[in-house]
């Protein structure tokens, strides 16, 4: 449910297009800026725009672009502090939101520990589950020099 909303004092450039404005936080403590020009009634005209992309259009004295996006720096929507606000275009924002953090797992063939990017290929992914990623070029040349061994062996010993 929506707290109650808050009218505030417009700053340019909405102040040059908007008659007045109100903050709105939600459940999820997001704020929105409701903006409204005329009295109430048919002939009123209203819009609305995230309360960091109202903050850093105030702080630049422009509107952004509709190819700009503002990017919580610390990922925390709820910050909308300026220092936390960068403006990004769409598709790198998209990027950001889509990096998947490594993870950790260990070499089959020497046993150390090193880092691996969550987007695998399926077969990268089978390697993973059934813990057989190498480290290393050097590493999976091994593997691939005892496998080839062992599966001579299985030929020769069925």
């Amino acid at each position: 449910m929506n707290k109650p909303k808050t009218k505030f004092e417009l700053e340019y450039p909405y102040s040059r297009d908007w008659e007045s404005g109100y903050l709105v936080t939600n459940s999820e403590n997001r704020k929105t800026v409701i903006l409204y020009n005329g009295i109430n009634g048919n002939n009123q005209k209203r819009s609305s725009t995230q309360y960091a992309r109202y903050k850093l259009s105030v702080s630049l004295s422009r509107y952004l672009t509709k190819d700009e996006t503002v990017d919580h720096i610390d990922n925390d929507k709820s910050n909308n502090d300026l220092s936390n606000l960068q403006i990004l275009s769409i598709g790198d924002n998209v990027r950001k939101s889509h990096k998947k953090p490594l993870f950790v797992t260990n070499c089959f063939i020497c046993g150390k520990s090193f880092n691996v990017k969550r987007n695998l290929t399926i077969e990268q992914k089978l390697k993973c589950k059934n813990n057989e990623l190498c480290c290393s070029r050097e590493c999976g040349h091994k593997k691939s020099v005892i496998t080839a061994k062992a599966n001579r062996l299985t030929k020769l010993n069925p």
